[in-house]
């Protein structure tokens, strides 16, 4: 069912004016909402699948609206001649309000409607929210901000909530001022004036904001609070950039401001497209769901992803870095030119992903951010497109349930997989000038995705819509699979293998890219040119760069030969981790024996890696992640004499501490190389661990920041009796994201239940976590072989989970509960009578992922009985 509103009415202005938004309860706004009308007769009424259907205007108004309550609804013509509602028909599951009028409505563009509504100022991080946190006196302290992405803007005010519905918003604001919490208001425009006045007793300051420019309802932004701002004003571009904070923690916002203005400047000489705005705000919020969120000029973030400090570590860095460069790439591609639907919403969230690492590279060239890009975006999107439960990247949705259950890796990982793809297909140069045209074309308007690939298609003269249409409009992704003659076949790749139930061949058309650069588009099935190009040469590997966005699996003897390459020099940093993702992923699905993988990295130890972070990092990762598999059966000890043999010598090589002129990335290497040992039972590791974190919680010597969440981890596994109330004081006695993460992290790895209960019971419930850091030590039990105990607590809290955790925070709740069941059948029968909402999708995820675990030890079980002989 479609719940699109119909193209008859079209808001063009929204005069919104909050006449009392109270911070203390009853936690409350009142406001008035007047919206600039053009009424147009005739309609279309549309799904995002195209399919419309004529509507002609009545005697009433429809539009989104959410627990909110209406009092008064007043419409008036160009004369100034207005009616008064005769009644307000709400609608829970369309989310919206009809409002019927007396008589028919007047056509044309002067009309005014007029909505007095009030709601609540609720805790549940989405809409207009309340937000909370200590200030410098001790005292909790509560602030209000917005998050409306992707339907939540109902929440806050009557309106068209649809990214096609643009209009331009003029917001005025009252907020009360006390003794000791003199609050400012923040929004996506500069403040045009302030006025002070007295509300009986009570003394509120009155802000007016600055008309913006044409935009979508989800990118409009209020916050209110008390804060700590630096700021700097960029000699090349003029704009003002300004990061707010909580009291307290301006100087951590220092880096995030430093980066912010560069990468403007950088993004707006990339777009050859003038900032839209005059000031560019950063803000972050002590309560969050998402990550961050790209409000026009008003951007808000978790407190994670923009506060640093001496401590930070190089990974929390990066991350800060391609965050602010994710959101600042949206103010052109997603808030100047924005998707028609939701069904497009990989052109906002993919292109911004790509764009992300543009920008870092251009920043921190030092950082090899690229090579980052195939292990953290281009492998992630590999991994759930590869499931019977992935999605076409372009895909139907119109609820509000659907449309947050693809702000997922598709979206975001794939789509910048596959635009990376593109770019490279028709040269970097080449794209980048048509994206230019294209911003230009579609400035202050709506696009589907045809016209992106239209734009693009005419400025480089390729067949751009035919290509992406096939990667786009599909589900998953081809496998090319080499013989051992040469021959090279495509066919899709599923996680469950060619075991499972075969499906209909997909046709893709696959940009190709050998070792020596030569380049070429293989069509389906065999291509004589592709098969004489392996057949060859010795070893030869395909997709160079990890640019397309496809697996390989060579004949078994091949992925022997590939192995012998695997030293320093000859190949990329890129493509040895290509090699390794693709050889595991091969494994995992059964196309080839587990052993196949376990040879290709069995030699790779004795090699002294000095610039090779992304390569061990995907080795570690896929040897931890078979060690979750493995725990509990019979080969298990001899598969952690395997994982040590492996990374035990790189261990040894880059040690506990940190060396002099050690390159950047060496730090992260020794955290991965540490969770690696970690997972090979390795008893020293864990007593050292120990000894550190003691030492650490005794006021000693600090734990190195690249190595600290891990070393958590362990010192909970060697003796979490005693370091689990060290970790609770610990997160309590720090206000810095980054530590209060790693300290939730490691307390859920513990393993005794009643310890793990009284953990999760205070995290989930106690107020002292807060709820996007809630599911954290879940996360971790789920995925540290005690996924039984946090299904158990699920099924004896469901309700009050599903009450207290919403949006997309829900769906990671379920799969965190869910993934590490052996016994997943009873996960699918306890949900047979259970309403999970916008969670089914991760849900089918997390019991999809459980059966083909199941199939893959099974599997393994029979080939590894004579492996370590």
């Amino acid at each position: 069912m479609s719940c699109r509103l119909p193209t008859s009415i079209i808001p063009t202005h929204y005069a919104l004016t909050y006449s009392q938004i109270n911070l203390s309860a009853p936690y409350s706004f009142h406001g008035k909402a007047t919206i600039s009308l053009s009424i147009n007769g005739d309609s279309i009424d549309g799904d995002s699948g195209g399919n419309y259907a004529s509507q002609k205007v009545g005697n009433s108004v429809t539009l989104h609206c959410l627990e909110l309550n209406i009092s008064s609804a007043t419409l008036s013509d160009a004369n100034g001649v207005s009616m008064d509602a005769v009644s307000l028909n709400f609608s829970k599951t369309n989310e919206t309000c009809t409002i019927v009028f007396p008589s028919v409505l007047p056509s044309g563009s002067g009309a005014v409607l007029d909505i007095m509504f009030e709601g609540n100022l609720n805790d549940q991080m989405r809409g207009l929210y309340r937000s909370t946190y200590k200030g410098l006196d001790g005292e909790v302290k509560t602030m209000a901000c917005t998050q409306f992405e992707a339907t939540d803007a109902r929440r806050a005010f009557p309106c068209w909530d649809e990214p096609a519905m643009k209009a331009t918003f003029q917001l005025t604001c009252s907020i009360p001022q006390t003794p000791g919490f003199e609050a400012v208001a923040i929004s996506n425009t500069p403040v045009s004036s302030t006025s002070t006045y007295l509300l009986g007793s009570s003394k509120w300051r009155k802000y007016i904001f600055e008309t913006t420019p044409k935009m979508s309802t989800y990118l409009a932004a209020l916050v209110i609070g008390e804060f700590d701002v630096v700021s700097a004003t960029s000699p090349k571009t003029s704009i003002q950039t300004s990061v707010y904070t909580v009291p307290g923690k301006g100087s951590q916002g220092v880096f995030c401001l430093d980066t912010a203005g560069r990468a403007l400047d950088f993004l707006e000489a990339t777009y050859g497209v003038k900032y839209p705005l005059t000031k560019s705000d950063l803000l972050a919020i002590p309560d969050f769901a998402a990550g961050a969120m790209e409000n026009w000029g008003c951007v808000t973030y978790r407190e994670a992803k923009i506060l640093t400090d001496t401590g930070t570590s190089l990974e929390m860095r990066k991350g800060i870095a391609r965050t602010v460069c994710h959101e600042l790439a949206h103010q052109w591609f997603g808030n100047l030119t924005t998707m028609e639907w939701w069904n497009a919403l990989f052109l906002n969230e993919g292109f911004a992903r790509y764009m992300e690492f543009i920008a870092v590279d251009n920043l921190f060239p030092e950082w090899g951010i690229w090579d980052e890009f195939v292990g953290g975006v281009f492998v992630l999107a590999l991994g759930l497109d590869a499931m019977d439960n992935s999605h076409p990247i372009e895909v139907d949705v119109n609820h509000p349930d659907e449309i947050n259950s693809i702000f997922d890796s598709i979206s975001y990982a794939k789509g910048a997989s596959l635009i990376r793809m593109l770019a490279n297909w028709l040269g970097e140069d080449v794209f980048m000038e048509g994206i230019r045209k294209y911003l230009s074309k579609f400035g202050f308007k709506n696009a589907k995705s045809s016209d992106l690939w239209g734009t693009l298609g005419e400025h480089s003269g390729k067949d751009v819509v035919r290509m992406m249409e096939m990667w786009t409009k599909v589900m998953g992704f081809p496998v090319i699979c080499v013989g051992k003659d040469g021959k090279v076949t495509q066919e899709k790749f599923r996680a469950g293998g060619r075991m499972g139930k075969a499906p209909a061949e997909s046709k893709w058309k696959i940009p190709i890219v050998f070792e020596d650069g030569e380049a070429m588009v293989m069509g389906v099935g065999e291509d004589d040119k592709v098969a004489k190009k392996i057949s060859s040469g010795k070893g030869a590997k395909l997709n160079k760069g990890q640019v397309g966005f496809y697996r390989v699996n060579y004949a078994e003897d091949m992925w022997a030969t590939l192995a012998g390459r695997m030293g320093v020099g000859g190949m990329s940093n890129t493509d040895r981790l290509g090699l390794v993702s693709d050889v595991f992923a091969m494994a995992k699905g059964g196309y080839q024996p587990v052993s196949v993988a376990l040879d290709f990295v069995k030699d790779m130890g004795g090699i002294e890696a000095e610039d090779e972070f992304v390569v061990w990092q995907e080795v570690c990762e896929r040897l931890i992640e078979l060690a979750g598999v493995y725990k509990g059966e019979e080969f298990e000890d001899d598969y952690k004499k395997f994982v040590k043999s492996v990374v035990g010598k790189q261990w040894e090589m880059i040690g506990w501490e940190k060396k002099e002129a050690e390159k950047a990335n060496k730090g992260s290497m020794r955290g991965v190389l540490l969770s690696a040992m970690a997972a090979s039972g390795d008893e020293g590791v864990k007593k050292e661990a120990l000894r550190l974190f003691n030492e650490y919680y005794a006021g000693g010597k600090e734990i190195a920041a690249d190595i600290r969440k891990v070393v958590y981890k362990l010192a909970v596994s060697k003796d979490e009796d005693s370091v689990m109330p060290k970790m609770r004081a610990l997160y309590l006695k720090t206000s810095f994201p980054e530590e209060q993460r790693n300290l939730m992290m490691a307390m859920g790895a513990c393993k005794g239940g009643g310890i793990w209960r009284d953990t999760i019971e205070w995290a989930l419930w106690s107020g002292e976590v807060k709820k996007q850091d809630a599911v954290y030590p879940l996360s971790t039990l789920g995925g540290g072989g005690k996924g039984e105990m946090a299904f158990e607590y699920f099924k004896e809290n469901f309700e009050r989970l599903k009450e207290t955790f919403t949006g997309p925070i829900w769906g990671a709740v379920v799969f965190m509960c869910c993934r590490g069941v052996k016994e997943i059948e009873g996960v699918v029968a306890y949900f047979e009578d259970k309403d999970v909402g916008g969670a089914k999708r991760r849900l089918d995820q997390a019991v999809e992922g459980g059966r083909l675990r199941l199939d893959r030890v099974k599997r393994d079980r029979e080939v590894l009985k004579d492996f370590w002989c």
